[in-house]
């Protein structure tokens, strides 16, 4: 697609953040959200479309059969006397698999599986946060054999 020097207006940036959010939004709601008609929009999007600004729509799929592809193990020292409520907010994360007490450095040891590295990050930011963590360490799965 050739590139366009044509420089971008707050109506295409509003459209482009819409698009962003949401590939399957119809011309009318675009139209909606940013004040113009469905005839309107879609000319702005062709454009955009044809300078190569928008470079193509896609389905992002994770199929509940699947595995996720990014897992991590995650040892996690806590200080709390309720430890089965300290696992009940855990295994309410989404991604947590898995989780064990374990005997050792660590008071639990869980299983994280996300469909991206940065979903990943965001679960194992949420469990530091908590008061109760005194830390924790990760360990990235590589590969698993079976």
């Amino acid at each position: 697609m050739p590139q366009t020097n044509r420089q971008l207006d707050d109506l295409d940036r509003a459209l482009l953040a819409r698009l962003t959010a949401d590939g399957r939004a119809s011309m009318a709601e675009l139209g909606r959200g940013v004040g113009l008609s469905r005839t309107a929009v879609l000319a702005r999007v062709q454009r955009l479309e044809r300078s190569g600004v928008i470079r193509g729509y896609r389905a992002e799929v994770v199929l509940p059969d699947e595995p996720r592809p990014h897992r991590a193990r995650v040892g996690i020292v806590i200080r709390t006397p309720d430890v089965a409520g300290y696992v009940r907010r855990l295994v309410a994360l989404d991604g947590v698999s898995e989780v064990e007490t374990v005997t050792g450095e660590y008071d639990l040891v869980t299983l994280l599986a996300a469909p991206s590295a940065e979903e990943l990050d965001t679960v194992l930011d949420a469990i530091s946060g908590w008061r109760e963590t005194v830390r924790t360490t990760t360990w990235v799965v590589l590969r698993r054999y079976r």
